[in-house]
This record gives structure tokens, sequence and C-alpha cells, in this order.
């Protein structure tokens, strides 16, 4: 088909199916009609010359024109990025900014669903072995040695699990007072350097149980194993008052029972 603007046939690009851009050069006084069929004389020189680019609808019967249409009939807007065919704007519609037949589209919202169906399955799993995980962390215990035991508790060196709090607590509970303060003796040492506190006129020098969450109780472990007991925490060596305590099951209960919530506040588990 020529172009309906200047007439040619050979140099044209299409843009769209069905629709051309006609890229021949001409003269001016050709694209534009005058009555009687007689174009103006120009006694200046050689008319000038441009590039039509007139766009066109290439209608009529053929092959390219029936590439053009859609099926149903109507004048293609573009072709389906799935399959390639004409469409018209009624049998197909964007889709993620590129154009799809109905049928090509039907087919990928279907597997739109089927992904998302699977995503939701995986999440769901995911989910469940991870509650699978918390429920075996709450119903199992670590075999802990009293040595390891004793340092999860007493060392501020970061979160711990809730397993591992409640085994650390269930291995300590099982030691005697006095096997207690012998595992406190045999890891403290590792753990930091003795400290000082005032208590009369008397200086003990050992390692302080001792927090902001430990609901206002307080202890110290001479190094000579002798345990010592406090009011609130933080306070000065004026007001401190330390009192030599008989460590038995009780005393020794009560501070597993302060470390071990210590360090689950510190862990963000309280």
């Amino acid at each position: 088909m020529p172009c309906p603007t200047c007439g040619a046939t050979d140099e044209r690009t299409q843009i769209l199916p069905g629709y051309w851009r006609c890229d021949a050069v001409v003269r001016v006084d050709e694209l534009v009609s005058v009555p009687g069929g007689t174009a103006p004389q120009s006694a200046a020189g050689p008319a000038e010359s441009k590039t039509c680019g007139a766009v066109y609808f290439q209608t009529g019967s053929g092959d390219e024109d029936d590439a053009a249409l859609c099926r149903c009939g109507d004048p293609a807007v573009g072709e389906c990025t799935e399959c390639t065919r004409p469409v018209c704007a009624d049998h197909s519609d964007l889709w993620l900014g590129w154009r799809v037949c109905d049928r090509d589209l039907a087919n990928a919202r279907l597997r739109a669903r089927q992904a998302a169906v699977e995503e939701e399955r995986r999440r769901a799993a995911e989910a469940a072995a991870a509650e699978a995980e918390r429920e075996r962390q709450r119903t199992t215990l670590l075999d802990l040695p009293p040595e390891d035991a004793a340092w999860l508790l007493y060392l501020q060196d970061g979160p711990r699990t809730d397993q591992e709090i409640r085994s650390a607590v269930h291995t300590l509970r099982g030691l005697t007072a006095e096997d207690f303060t012998a595992v406190c003796l045999h890891v403290l040492p590792h753990a930091s350097e003795p400290e000082t506190r005032r208590t009369g006129l008397t200086r003990l020098s050992g390692w302080a149980f001792e927090g902001a969450d430990y609901h206002g109780r307080s202890w110290f472990l001479t190094r000579k194993g002798e345990w010592h007991r406090s009011g609130a925490y933080g306070a000065t060596e004026t007001d401190g008052r330390w009192k030599k305590v008989r460590f038995d099951d009780v005393e020794k209960r009560a501070v597993i029972d302060e470390m071990a919530w210590q360090k689950r506040v510190e862990s963000g588990l309280s």
C-alpha cells in the first residue's frame, strides 16, 4: 500500500502491527496538494526536500494486512509478547508493563496465583518448623557441665536462649551448696578480677552477684569461699552492709534464680 501522503511504497518502517511510518525523502511541494493538480512553481531554485514521516494504517487484503488484524477482525494495537499474535484493545491488556493477549493473560494470572499459593505454603512450612524448634527448646535441656552453666549465667557476654538458661539452672540446682561454691571459685577467677567491698572495718575481696534486676538482693563470694549478703543494688561503700550468711541450699537456689532472672531480662526473654 503506498503512503497516502507522498505515494512512496519502498521506504517505510513498521512501528506497530499494521501501522507504518513513511521514511521516503521527497520535495516539500509534493507533500502539499493544490487545486487542479498542479504544484506551485518556485523561481528561487529547486524545492526543499524532507522526510515524509507520515504514519498510516495499511488497509486492504493480503498477508501483511491479515497479520495486522486481531482474531476478531479489528485493527491490532500491538503484538502479544507471549505468542506474538496481533491483538486489539478489547482482546489484550498490559501485564507487568507488557501487552498480552487475553488467553496468555489468563495463563499468566493462573501462574501468578499458583506461585502465590506455593509461597504461602513455603512460609507456612517455615513457620511450622520454627515453632517446632521453639517447642523442642522448651521441652529439652542441654547437657552442660557445672562450670559451663556457671559461666553462662554469670558472665555479661551477650544474650542467651531460653534453653541455655533453663539448662544452666537445672544443672546448678543439682549441686550441693558446697559444690556450687567450689564451682564458682573455679570459674570466677577466669571470668573477672576480684573486686573489693567494705563491710565495717573489714574489706572483702571476691566477686559480686548483683544486678539491676536482682530484686533488691545482692551476694558477695570471697576468695576464701565465704558468702555475704547485702541489700539494694548500687549502694555505696558507706551505705553497703554486707552480712556473712550460712550458705545453704536455700541461699544457693536464691542466687541461681536471681542470676537466671537477670540473664532473662538482658536477653529480652522476660
